[in-house]
């Protein structure tokens, strides 16, 4: 997005200015700069050549101040046709959403896992101010070395630490709160029991592979019931802890036969791409999705595929859904969207997660006492419990 020749301040008063969020919180967006934070070289697609600051300085001034993410990195650093994003920036509108939801405040000791660029680094540094301190995890020493640099140029003194966000650290626990900027499909143990009693855990979860992207989640502690426990609070899209990359379903041959064809009233694929696919993944864990073009069909289908098993389904535009493999996945999922209809066709922000002193993840609707399921990455999916 081209807002014309504009000083770099200028910009950074006017992404700040205009982020939904708490005053306090737009107000250190607007004294951070975050280009400080960013390598000349960017990623705005994933196929294609780098945006580069020193033949397009007002692209890349542009792109850096749009309420967008920044790819700061691929492939983990190699050379590639297609670009895979490692580590990013995130989109300043889903910072203030997280920094917003963790209730950051001036004293607070907070663990971030994920540095990236040390830019929601040095915004944390700022809410806790010199009375409070910020801990923050990174494992990839590429991206951790860039972040330690920016961050002392810029005078902030987080404790910047090379290690495995899986295992927090506990040399400074416990903490106020915890935020990932990396998405999980388990919940690990270790930011649970290093999070004080009402303390918050803001995170992107992602059940499994996931059918159209992940949730952002906050939890509160409670050490007494050795659990984790709240509402989602919309959706997101990060990239996974490196230890919890979860495996890709392969999309189905596009002359795969399928053992059984039916037709639904409509377009098929609005199960998925009508509002109800966070809903979907909640239910269906390890499944994967996908857009296939498909042999004289112009607009193409949306294929989902099991990580686990072969089964696959194919959701058409003229309502036809073809179903392959063992596992019925087409029959489950139309079964999870009729589930969520009945329910009211509730908003993601409806469903909430525990994660209990076991390791459990369960997944509840409106209420942890109501309509709630076991989440096991990879097993399928199923219709809740009654409440």
């Amino acid at each position: 997005m081209n807002h014309g020749i504009e000083t770099l301040e200028a910009r950074r008063t006017r992404l700040a200015a205009g982020l939904k969020t708490e005053e306090h919180i737009r107000a250190v967006f607007a004294k951070v700069p975050r280009h400080l934070f960013l390598p000349d070289q960017v990623w705005p697609k994933v196929v294609g050549e780098p945006l580069d600051r020193r033949t397009d300085p007002e692209g890349w001034a542009d792109h850096a101040y749009d309420d967008t993410p920044v790819i700061t990195q691929v492939n983990e650093g190699s050379n590639r046709s297609v670009n895979v994003p490692t580590s990013s920036s995130s989109a300043p509108s889903v910072m203030a959403a997280m920094l917003e939801a963790a209730e950051v405040k001036t004293g607070h000791r907070v663990l971030e896992i994920g540095t990236g660029t040390g830019f929601n680094a040095a915004l944390l540094c700022e809410l806790v101010g010199a009375q409070g301190h910020v801990v923050t995890v990174e494992v990839d020493p590429a991206v951790i070395a860039w972040a330690r640099r920016a961050l002392e140029a810029n005078g902030y003194a987080p404790t910047v630490l090379r290690a495995d966000g899986h295992t927090g650290h506990p040399a400074a626990a416990p903490y106020d709160s915890v935020i990932a900027t990396c998405a999980v499909v388990r919940v690990p143990r270790a930011w649970i029991e290093q999070t004080r009693a009402g303390g918050v855990i803001v995170l992107p979860w992602s059940p499994g592979v996931t059918l159209p992207g992940g949730m952002m989640a906050r939890l509160v502690v409670d050490p007494r019931a050795g659990r984790a426990q709240g509402r989602f609070i919309g959706e997101a899209d990060f990239m996974s802890l490196r230890r919890q990359r979860a495996r890709r379903g392969a999309p189905p041959s596009p002359d795969a036969a399928a053992d059984r064809t039916w037709r639904i009233p409509g377009d098929a694929r609005d199960l998925l791409l009508g509002g109800a696919g966070p809903q979907l993944a909640l239910m269906n864990p390890g499944t994967a999705m996908g857009f296939q073009t498909q042999p004289a069909q112009e607009s193409g289908c949306v294929w989902l595929a099991a990580t686990d098993s072969p089964s696959w389904v194919r959701l058409h535009s003229d309502g036809r859904v073809q179903q392959g493999g063992p596992d019925h996945l087409g029959e489950r999922v139309l079964a999870s969207h009729e589930f969520w209809q009945t329910q009211g066709s509730p908003a993601l922000t409806e469903y909430g997660l525990t994660v209990d002193a076991s390791g459990e993840h369960r997944v509840w609707l409106r209420d942890p006492s109501g309509p709630n399921w076991v989440q096991v990455p990879g097993t399928g999916g199923g219709l809740p419990e009654p409440a």
